[in-house]
């Protein structure tokens, strides 16, 4: 590198909520640091839309594991108000054709917790059993079971436990059933006044001459003695400690690509090979407003729309009943246009959330893509499924706005957080990670287990990353223990 050099004692990269917890902690202590961020705004992949009736997420929308989640402790014992709410009504099911009294008179769901049992104790007996993806498992399950289930539990289990899909951002057909099962350490929380408060919350609290936003990281070149940062606009700097927050998507992306960073010399095997066995997931979310809310009959905070089941879905299954053999299922690799029907929505009724009128629609994997891409088509993919809450279609009303996420097409983001296909390990990957490359170190929410994926997760790792350097320069007593 050559030009003007600017040297910092620690640089952070990123300014989502791992980088600028990071940076809190290291300013309380003196630390002189500069964090840059490519966005125009603070915050990374937490982004509270204003521009509508109401505030609404397109990046978090819960606070998680509130049990066990130090940041949730620091907002409900804060002064500022972030209209906390637990969303945890019994979710209203409906499909195609099928109400909730439907699925209830089947009991399906009593089979999905049993389904999700089997999944347990599959890898729990059978520590080297080969992951699979969850479709596998759960058509494997229907198989086992098939004598004991009704033909409306074999057709519709398995689709109720394709909601993994609208945690983790991928189809069900390439997620990790190893991986799939979510255990939340408490109820889930949202913040009705917006996750944007927190995050202001930080910047307020920091040097303004001390953060830079759009301006991307292009180029790290480092030795033992020497990390020096190069920067789209043509900064060099140089720093003794450098916190690296961008998302896996970025670390694992070309460093020609928009986004990509170039590193000098490039990360060791033992960071890349973890990172190339990691898969990143695509949860979008889309906001519709109405003038009125025509789905106020349904006293509930969130609706499930079920996918139509395939006819093939469980056709092997079925006939194996005589052949006594288990059946192979195939993976599918269509790329057909997405269809109403096709995927798993979840809804959030902001109606009785936040009281206005607003639904507020969650997809995954290649329906993100789809509607993010074609943002004008949004209304028409939901207009089917969102009609079905209505007490009669002509009741249905078109909305007034329609707001879009864009994490897909960003190429800041990629897409919303780490997710796992059969054989991928977080494991490595975040063992790696906090072991860090000396004084180069990484954070984020792809880099912990204990949170991972969630932003109470990427704030104790950029918590962890400040007691690092904190400790390593004499400014705090303790021990390093990664």
């Amino acid at each position: 590198m050559s030009g003007t050099v600017e040297h910092h004692e620690v640089i952070v990269i990123g300014a989502g909520i791992a980088g600028l917890k990071c940076c809190q902690d290291l300013n309380e202590k003196g630390v002189d640091f500069l964090d840059i961020e490519a966005r125009k705004r603070f915050g990374g992949r937490i982004y509270t839309d204003r521009t509508g009736k109401s505030n609404y997420e397109l990046g978090p929308s819960w606070a998680h594991d509130t049990l066990t989640n130090p940041l949730f402790d620091e907002i409900v014992n804060s002064k500022d108000d972030y209209g906390l709410y637990y969303d945890d009504q019994n979710p209203y099911y409906f499909g195609e054709k099928l109400e909730d009294s439907d699925y209830r008179k089947f009991k399906v769901n009593q089979v999905v917790k049993e389904l999700k049992k089997y999944i347990e104790l599959v890898y729990y007996q059978e520590l080297g059993r080969k992951d699979v993806s969850v479709k596998q498992i759960a058509l494997d399950y229907i198989y086992r079971q098939r004598k004991l289930l009704t033909p409306e539990q074999i057709e519709y289990a398995p689709q109720f436990l394709r909601h993994l899909e609208l945690w983790h951002g991928i189809s069900w057909e390439h997620m990790s059933s190893k991986f799939a099962l979510v255990d939340n350490v408490g109820r889930n929380c949202c913040l009705r006044n917006g996750y944007d408060q927190v995050i202001n919350r930080i910047v307020e609290s920091l040097p303004a001459k001390s953060l830079v936003k759009g301006v991307a990281v292009s180029k790290i070149e480092h030795s033992p003695k020497k990390i020096e940062v190069a920067t789209t606009d043509g900064h060099h700097y140089t720093c003794d400690f450098l916190v690296v927050t961008v998302p896996q998507s970025i670390l694992q992306l070309d460093p020609k690509e928009t986004g990509g960073i170039e590193w000098m010399p490039k990360l060791p095997q033992r960071i890349t090979e973890p990172l190339s066995n990691m898969d990143f997931g695509k949860l979008g979310k889309f906001v519709f407003e109405f003038s009125e809310p025509f789905w106020k009959h349904h006293d509930t905070d969130r609706f499930i729309a079920i996918a139509t089941p395939k006819p093939d879905e469980t056709k092997n299954v079925m006939e194996s009943l005589d052949r006594n053999q288990v059946p192979s299922f195939v993976e599918s690799n269509q790329k057909e246009l997405p269809k109403p029907w096709d995927f798993p929505v979840l809804i959030l009724n902001l109606y009785k959330v936040n009281h206005v009128p607003s639904l507020l629609c969650f997809t995954q994997g290649a329906l993100t893509e789809y509607i993010e891409k074609n943002p004008e088509k949004a209304w028409s993919y939901m207009k089917p499924i969102i009609s079905r809450l209505a007490k009669s279609p002509k009741d249905v009303l078109e909305p007034e706005n329609v707001v879009c996420s864009q994490w897909t097409v960003n190429p800041y983001s990629r897409g919303s957080y780490a997710a796992c296909t059969p054989g991928n390990d977080p494991t490595d990957l975040v063992i790696q990670l906090t072991r860090g490359m000396g004084n180069i170190r990484f954070a984020g929410e792809h880099t912990i287990l204990d949170g991972a994926g969630a932003v109470h997760g990427a704030w104790i790792s950029g918590k962890r990353e400040a007691r690092y350097i904190l400790i390593k320069t004499g400014r705090m007593e303790g021990e390093i223990d990664f």
